[in-house]
């Protein structure tokens, strides 16, 4: 038995290192950083065109999800009005809400094939496969608007500039951590009493996996370090206690 496998306790981990309890909250995180991205862009739609021109939304500043790209493609990301500055406008903001939607989808219960992944969790190269994938659908959205890109070329404007599947994957895992798990500074007795009660997850075994993101960023392909940059003013729980905050 390999070092990765003896350290499941509860004998349900998938292969060993991901536990039902930490798959829980990478599916939700994943449609948490979903939600909250559309819903800037819902804002935006939702708004007079000639309203938006003179008050753009910046959502490099407001998305949380933006932080995990890397500065060279978050300088791409402009406001939802065109400026000489971000020729493109928003659609490498909305290229990367595509594909934090396509991961969602992904691994949701209900997708295609999730009876062969829907216990595990996809890999920076499984996500890289499926979004080279989607990129090239010929097959037409029926809910999206005829007037707008496609999900596939949004998709493909993010990867074209510099975005990649482990830029999402990264800000799901971590703010996973951050917001879901015991060791993340935004998580309260109170979210521990809904995760425990209303989503239910006192029916998941408990294990040593359950906390373990070191060993799901490396099963992943993720960097043993997040890349994403920690907003001024919010203070991460990874970095030590200063005399000035205690």
């Amino acid at each position: 038995m390999s070092e990765t496998k003896t350290s499941c306790t509860c004998e349900q981990c998938y292969e060993g290192w991901l536990s039902p309890r930490m798959r829980q909250r990478l599916q939700d995180s994943s449609h948490i950083q979903y939600w909250l991205s559309q819903d800037l862009l819902n804002t935006h739609d939702g708004v007079p065109k000639d309203v938006t021109s003179v008050l753009p939304i910046d959502y490099a500043h407001i998305g949380s999800a933006v932080h995990y790209l890397p500065a060279e493609v978050r300088a791409k990301i402009g406001p939802s009005a065109l400026s000489k500055a971000s020729p493109a406008g928003d659609e490498v903001y909305r290229g990367y809400v595509a594909v934090l939607k396509a991961i969602t989808e992904f691994v949701s219960p209900e997708s295609e094939g999730a009876d062969t992944h829907n216990k595990g969790f996809p890999t920076v190269s499984v996500l890289s496969a499926h979004l080279s994938a989607l990129r090239d659908a010929d097959a037409p959205d029926p809910d999206a608007d005829p007037d707008s890109p496609s999900n596939a070329e949004l998709i493909a404007v993010f990867l074209d500039n510099g975005g990649k599947a482990e830029h999402a994957l990264d800000c799901i895992v971590d703010r996973a951590r951050e917001e879901l798990s015991p060791l993340g500074h935004r998580y309260t007795k109170e979210d521990e009493y809904i995760d425990r009660v209303l989503y239910c997850e006192e029916n998941l075994p408990e294990c040593k996996n359950d906390d373990e993101f070191d060993l799901v960023r490396i099963r992943l392909g993720l960097p043993r370090e997040t890349l994403g940059v920690v907003p001024e003013g919010e203070v991460d729980s990874r970095d030590p206690v200063s005399d000035d905050e205690e």
